[in-house]
């Protein structure tokens, strides 16, 4: 059988079985996808997800194919992880005062420009200035959007509301690599940014019009587990994000060199982003619902457990097609832990400093990501299993402290 029959055949029974499953695929959307106009911040979420993660995949080969060493690679994610740093906070805070809807199409607006900057000045050094753009917009958009579906929705629904919008996002990281993959292999990386460029802009149409939410929902009264105190429990939950951003950190800027050099294609680099991105995708939203009756702090450790025991096993590991089963397995464990560190965010935040909240706990998991994106590059050089077995002892102590609030909070109550 040639690849072109190949091709036809898998087409052809994913056309009979969209067919033969559409009433379960129309409920799979409604579980996954809010209805009215507040759902519009599912697809701008999605849409800035998209534009992130289509290059995360390919920028740091293609820069090292335009000559850039590895420490500027590293820089490329260091710019975008300082910006969102430094910017994260002040534009929660801000969201605050002038509202969200603002806030998220100054996010998309910045990240269409950066895309045409790709476009325009391909070079690392240009590489280094546009993640840094790229950084500021995503925090512009991420914690409005949080705090956009904080405020639409009360603390009974919350965890499903949240739980869409990580399937939302983590739908960009599935589809993101696999059609920047297709692009650039197609069309090359010109093509992509051009055509990342034009999602963005389209997406920002999609701001006017989606209602901002009322001072009476927005100052709901808020139902806390009572019994750690918010300023330790809010400790521990940052800590807890730092941890996984850290993680990020790494996978930003080692994770495609690493995969190359166990053999991997492109598009097998691009396919782990994309494994990693399907149970987040397809649990998200019933993670949800189980954070909403129970309580998220234990799927949070759940979901750094499972993180750290993948990233050992990534270095321990001699076939890319057992690499691509380990970031299935640990997308698992971060479809239960995303979401419930957004609770647990949530929890601890004043209801009229909601944007405050999650943008600090948003510069403290890039703070994590920056370390990392600095740290693993160099640990990674000195000897791969260094890197990998210190990314994993962090998620580890993430794991710990959050454990130890869950102690305090049962000898309290």
């Amino acid at each position: 059988m040639s690849a072109t029959e190949g091709r036809i055949q898998v087409l052809a029974w994913v056309g009979d079985h969209l067919n033969r499953n559409w009433r379960a695929w129309l409920r799979f959307l409604g579980d996954h996808v809010p209805a009215g106009r507040a759902g519009r911040v599912w697809w701008l979420t999605l849409a800035a997800s998209l534009t992130a993660t289509a290059i995360i995949p390919l920028l740091p080969l293609y820069a090292a194919q335009s000559g850039a060493s590895l420490m500027a690679v590293g820089w490329m994610s260091a710019a975008f992880l300082g910006t969102q740093l430094l910017f994260s906070y002040g534009s929660g805070r801000l969201s605050d005062r002038v509202g969200t809807r603002p806030m998220m199409l100054m996010g998309l607006i910045t990240y269409a420009l950066c895309s045409l900057g790709f476009y325009l000045w391909p070079n690392p050094v240009a590489f280094i200035w546009l993640r840094g753009m790229e950084g500021i917009a995503a925090a512009f958009f991420l914690p409005a959007a949080l705090a956009y579906v904080a405020h639409h929705y009360p603390s009974g629904e919350r965890g499903l509301r949240l739980g869409q919008l990580s399937a939302s996002e983590n739908l960009g990281l599935l589809l993101g690599p696999a059609i920047g993959g297709m692009i650039q292999n197609q069309w090359g990386m010109p093509t992509l940014f051009l055509v990342l460029f034009g999602v963005c802009m389209l997406a920002g149409t999609l701001v006017f019009g989606m209602p901002e939410p009322t001072r009476a929902v927005a100052l709901e009264v808020r139902e806390t587990q009572s019994g750690v105190s918010q300023t330790l429990l809010l400790g521990a939950v940052a800590f807890r994000a730092s941890s996984g951003g850290f993680a990020n950190g790494m996978y930003f800027t080692v994770w495609p060199l690493f995969m190359q050099r166990m053999g991997a294609s492109t598009w097998e680099v691009s396919l782990s982003w994309t494994l990693f991105a399907v149970p987040a995708v397809i649990l998200a939203s019933w993670a949800g619902r189980l954070i909403d009756r129970w309580n998220p702090i234990v799927f949070a450790i759940a979901g750094g457990v499972t993180s750290a025991v993948m990233v050992t096993g990534y270095i321990r590991v001699s076939d890319v097609s057992a690499l691509l089963g380990l970031c299935f397995l640990e997308g698992i464990g971060f479809a239960f832990a995303y979401p419930a560190i957004s609770a647990l965010t949530l929890m601890v935040a004043p209801d009229n400093e909601r944007g405050r909240i999650i943008g600090l706990v948003t510069s403290i998991r890039t703070l994590g990501a920056l370390a990392g994106a600095l740290v693993t590059p160099w640990l990674y050089e000195k000897n791969p299993h260094w890197c990998f077995d210190f990314t994993a002892l962090y998620l580890l102590m993430g794991v710990v402290v959050l454990g130890i609030a869950q102690r305090l909070q049962e000898r309290r109550t």
